[in-house]
C-alpha cells in the first residue's frame, strides 16, 4: 500500500490546529467529507463541511484558488444550521493521478465577547485520483460524435439576404466599373450631332441598297438590321443597346412610356434575329423583307420631331424684340 506524502505546510497547520484547539477546549471543530475516495482526473470533487461552535461565534473562510495541489473550482458561502451548526461546501479538482492528500479546510472564528481571531480546519482526506482506462486494442475515436445544430428559418433567410445583398452589391459594382471603363476609352454614350431618327433612316437606306440576303448574306443582314436599331435606340433615348442583350434592352424600353407602341414589334425583331445569328434558324423571303420593314416603322414611330413655330408665337417674338 502506498503511503500518501503530506506536505510540510499540511503537517504545521494540523499542528497548530489541534494546538489551538486543545487550548481553547475544543470550542470550534469541522469534519470534511466526500462522497466517494476514487475519482478521475478532472472530476468535480464535492467537499461538504460541517462546523460545530459555541452560540454567537463568527466564521470566516480562507481558502484561497488552490489547496496543497487541488484547484478550487467553486466556495459556497457559509450558511448557518442552527446556533451551533454552519455549513459549506467547496468544489476542487485534482489534475494528477495517484494518492492525494486533500489538506484540512483552514476557517477563521472569533467566539463571542472575544476580540481575537483563532483558525478552525477540518481533517484531511485521502482520495485516489486515476486517469481514464485506454483499451489500446480499439481505434482511437471521439468520446463523443461532433453534434449538428439544425438551421432555423431565421438563419435561413438571414444568410439567403446577406448573399443577395452581396451578389447586389458586386452587380453595382461592375456597372460602375464598365461605365468608367467606357469612358476611359471613349465607348461611353455622347448625344449624336443630329437627330437619332435621321442617322438610323439613312443608314436603313444603305443596308437596302447592299441587297444582302438577296447574295444569300442572311446572318449579315440581320446583324446590320438589329444594330442599326440598337444604335438608334442609344442615340434616342440613351440606352447602351449596343451592349445590351434582348432582354436587357426590352427592360430599358419599358422605362419610356412613349415607346410602348413599339415593344412588340421590337421584340419579335430582335428575337427573330437572335434565332439567325445564334440558332441557325433560316427565316423564308417574306421575314427578310418584314425585317426591313418593322425597323423602318420603329424609327418612323418614335422619332423626336422638334414642333415648328407657328406664325402668331413668331409675331409676339418679333413685337417683343421690336419694343
Amino acid at each position: 500500500m502506498t503511503v500518501p506524502r503530506v506536505s510540510i505546510t499540511s503537517v504545521l497547520l494540523l499542528a497548530t490546529v489541534f494546538a489551538q484547539s486543545f487550548a481553547d477546549g475544543d470550542a470550534v471543530s469541522a469534519r470534511a467529507r466526500v462522497d466517494s475516495t476514487h475519482y478521475l482526473i478532472g472530476d468535480w470533487i464535492t467537499v461538504n463541511v460541517d462546523i460545530t461552535h459555541p452560540s454567537g461565534a463568527l466564521l470566516r473562510g480562507v481558502v484561497g484558488d488552490t489547496l496543497a495541489g487541488f484547484s478550487v473550482i467553486s466556495r459556497d458561502s457559509l450558511v448557518k444550521v442552527s446556533d451551533t451548526q454552519t455549513a459549506t461546501k467547496l468544489i476542487v479538482a485534482k489534475y494528477d493521478s495517484g494518492t492525494a492528500v486533500l489538506p484540512p479546510i483552514p476557517f477563521l472564528y472569533r467566539l463571542a465577547g472575544d476580540t481575537t481571531s483563532r483558525l478552525a480546519a477540518t481533517n484531511p482526506l485521502i482520495l485516489t485520483v486515476s486517469t481514464v482506462k485506454v483499451d489500446t486494442a480499439r481505434e482511437i475515436k471521439d468520446i463523443k460524435p461532433p453534434l449538428s445544430i439544425p438551421l432555423t428559418l431565421a438563419q435561413i433567410a438571414l444568410a439567403l439576404g446577406i448573399i443577395l445583398a452581396v451578389l447586389g452589391l458586386a452587380y453595382i459594382v461592375y456597372r460602375y466599373w464598365k461605365k468608367r471603363r467606357q469612358v476611359a476609352t471613349g465607348q461611353a454614350y455622347v448625344p449624336p450631332p443630329r437627330p437619332a431618327h435621321l442617322i438610323a433612316l439613312e443608314e436603313l437606306a444603305v443596308l437596302r441598297e447592299k441587297k444582302l440576303w438577296q447574295q444569300g448574306l442572311t446572318k449579315q443582314y440581320y446583324s446590320e438590321v438589329t444594330e442599326i436599331v440598337r444604335r438608334y435606340f442609344e442615340n434616342r433615348y440613351g440606352i447602351m443597346a449596343l451592349e445590351q442583350t434582348t432582354d436587357e434592352i426590352m427592360a430599358a424600353l419599358k422605362r419610356h412610356r412613349h415607346a410602348e407602341t413599339i415593344w412588340a414589334e421590337t421584340e419579335s425583331t430582335l428575337r427573330r434575329a437572335d434565332l439567325v445569328k445564334f440558332a441557325k434558324y433560316q427565316p423564308g423571303i417574306p421575314e427578310h423583307e418584314e425585317m426591313l420593314g418593322v425597323a423602318y416603322d420603329i424609327v418612323e414611330k418614335t422619332k423626336l420631331v422638334e414642333a415648328s413655330p407657328s406664325p402668331e408665337s413668331e409675331q409676339k417674338v418679333s413685337a417683343h424684340a421690336a419694343s
